[in-house]
């Protein structure tokens, strides 16, 4: 089977979560973090998951699955350690029309999750379209030191500095050749060595601005 790859935005997205072992866990912990509104339910929790739920982090919908839980969700995980509670979960899910992932059970997804590297907005995802997923985090780690926390930076500057080129109105393939030129600049070799110098004099030879080491260091704060 292919998968179409896609990006999701989940924040204030309703979740189902079915299970609360480790992988479970995981799975939350994930989701969390992308903003998405978590509800589970299981028959145990790990301690983490028991401390998300009497925090208020995510919604504990009780120990039994019941196919009326999925009303208004938006995609489903099921993450039990027993396959036809898994199978029985996304055979719901797919009823309703929504998406689901049984973990370590492809047949029964409609959509799996890719090994991820993520600095800031850069995320790279690898998948095996679930043929192999050791292979996928295998090379999730080889990509894991290849991208340091200079390209979050990088993209941070990148995003305040497209705004200026597109306010400028110049033609699509004049705004082309300075964002090319930009990334196959120096500008990421000289974040990783702090040269803030080095960024400004980069800047304002692609751009014709007039930025300092201070504007520099300035663009590349989180906002």
């Amino acid at each position: 089977m292919s998968y179409y790859p896609i990006l999701v935005d989940l924040k204030e997205k309703k979740v189902i979560v079915v299970g609360g072992g480790t992988v479970a866990q995981r799975k939350v912990e994930t989701l969390l973090e992308y903003d998405a509104v978590v509800h589970l339910m299981s028959r145990e929790l790990t301690p983490a998951l028991q401390r998300y739920v009497e925090e208020g982090m995510i919604k504990f919908l009780g120990k039994e699955f019941s196919g009326d839980v999925l009303d208004g969700a938006f995609l489903v995980i099921a993450a039990t350690d027993d396959p036809e509670v898994n199978r029985r979960v996304s055979e719901f899910a797919k009823e309703k029309g929504l998406l689901v992932n049984a973990v370590d059970q492809p047949s029964d997804c409609s959509f799996i999750v890719p090994a991820i590297v993520k600095r800031g907005d850069l995320l790279v995802a690898v998948s095996t379209s679930g043929k192999s997923p050791a292979l996928a985090r295998r090379i999730r780690e080889n990509l894991d030191t290849q991208f340091g926390s200079e390209y979050e930076e990088f993209l941070r500057l990148m995003g305040r500095v497209r705004k200026e080129v597109l306010s400028r109105g110049l033609s699509q393939e004049e705004k082309s050749r300075v964002f090319h030129e930009l990334v196959d600049s120096d500008i990421l070799e000289s974040i990783t060595r702090k040269d803030f110098n080095g960024i400004a004099s980069e800047l304002n030879r692609i751009i014709q601005l007039r930025l300092s080491s201070d504007d520099v260091i300035n663009y590349l704060k989180a906002e």
